[in-house]
């Protein structure tokens, strides 16, 4: 007897750009996602790299929305200064967080260079 096994739906890996925050304590872009399709594509979080070369630790936060809008995906990471900072898949402080939204990026202390690599599922 033969059995089916049914694969979770795999997206489309992309990378953003490299930010440097440019403001303490303030949400910014950090991926914007694809828009067209019949439905709007789902972003989840698969690599964060960040680079502190500031003079102080930093704490950075990846989350959704502008301003007072902000609101955080994932804890806080803790981002050492003169470090090459890495989180991968396994690494990452949550198993999978998928946002129908564009990922933003704070951090405590303003010139902390953030990277992200996403999955884009959706049509």
């Amino acid at each position: 007897m033969a059995t089916t096994y049914v694969k979770p739906a795999k997206g489309i890996r992309k990378v953003s750009a490299i930010i440097a925050v440019a403001a303490a304590n303030t949400p910014e872009v950090l991926y914007q996602r694809t828009t067209g399709g019949t439905n709007p594509r789902t972003v989840i979080l698969r690599k964060l790299m960040i680079y502190n070369n500031t003079g102080a630790n930093a704490v950075v936060t990846v989350g959704v929305g502008l301003g007072v809008a902000f609101a955080a995906i994932i804890p806080p990471v803790y981002s050492t200064n003169l470090f090459d900072n890495e989180w991968t898949e396994d690494d990452l402080p949550v198993d999978e967080v998928g946002v129908d939204d564009d990922l933003t990026v704070q951090a405590t202390v303003a010139g902390v260079q953030v990277q992200a690599e996403v999955e884009e599922i959706g049509s």
